[in-house]
């Protein structure tokens, strides 16, 4: 057996070269560059831990909300007549600057914390991955289309930032659809399940309160949808324009 000489005569640095083209290939490139994305989603954890981490914007916002709620709910309550969002159907209340103004009033406290706990937990990680003014679009744009759907869908009047909140959410489904949540801060679901499946639980109970408003249990779900489809459609433009990061 020869295989010292063997070894010897073998080519290493022919070999690396080999190997070195097969790592080169676009092919394998683009393999690297998807398992890397792939991995990165899966590490990509967003829970409640947003303490301490809070941006000016988020902070700015939640300011701005409870100082609103404290003036229409303890000084002016005339406030929800003229700023709240009412329904087509009750046209004669309908004003054209209420699908904004009935962002910042809030029918209780509980109504207004729940709302804050939300945007603060979701949206200081959104805020640092859009930039303020991106950010802020999708927070105001998801707010009015929220506004419009209930002029058109909804009865009585509606309040509360949650239209906005779910276009922060809807929006993870282009920037980090594996990201994983605690639903009832219990149960981890990945946030694009959580946002179709809500999505598809405030059209069934927006229609079945068209039916009779009892079965919508004084919830505006038509606001979340609208709320939604604002932050979906203008996040997929976003993406699909290579105007956002995503993960």
């Amino acid at each position: 057996m020869n295989g010292k000489n063997d070894i010897n005569k073998y080519d290493f640095n022919l070999k690396k070269d080999e190997i070195k083209k097969i790592f080169n290939t676009p092919e394998y490139q683009e393999y690297k560059t998807n398992k890397n994305k792939n991995q990165k989603r899966k590490e990509t954890v967003y829970k409640f831990t947003s303490i301490g981490n809070s941006t000016d914007i988020v902070k700015s916002l939640i300011i701005v909300n409870v100082f609103f709620f404290i003036l229409s709910t303890y000084l002016f309550p005339s406030m929800f007549k003229y700023f709240a969002s009412y329904g087509i159907s009750d046209i004669s209340s309908v004003y054209p600057w209420q699908p904004l103004t009935s962002m910042f009033l809030h029918g209780g406290i509980i109504h207004i914390l729940l709302n804050m706990f939300v945007l603060w937990s979701f949206g200081n990680q959104l805020n640092q991955t859009l930039g303020n003014n991106k950010f802020l679009t999708l927070y105001f744009v998801s707010g009015i289309i929220s506004g419009l759907f209930w002029l058109l869908f909804g009865t009585g009047a509606a309040v509360g930032a949650s239209g906005a909140l779910c276009g922060l959410m809807a929006a993870y489904v282009f920037i980090s659809p594996e990201s994983t949540v605690l639903l009832f801060f219990v149960l981890p679901i990945k946030i694009k399940k959580m946002v179709y499946g809500f999505a598809i639980f405030s059209l069934v109970f927006g229609i079945l309160s068209i039916i009779n408003p009892v079965y919508g249990f004084g919830v505006a779900h038509f606001g979340h949808l609208g709320g939604l489809i604002g932050g979906y459609v203008l996040t997929y433009f976003w993406s699909k324009n290579r105007l956002i990061r995503t993960f």
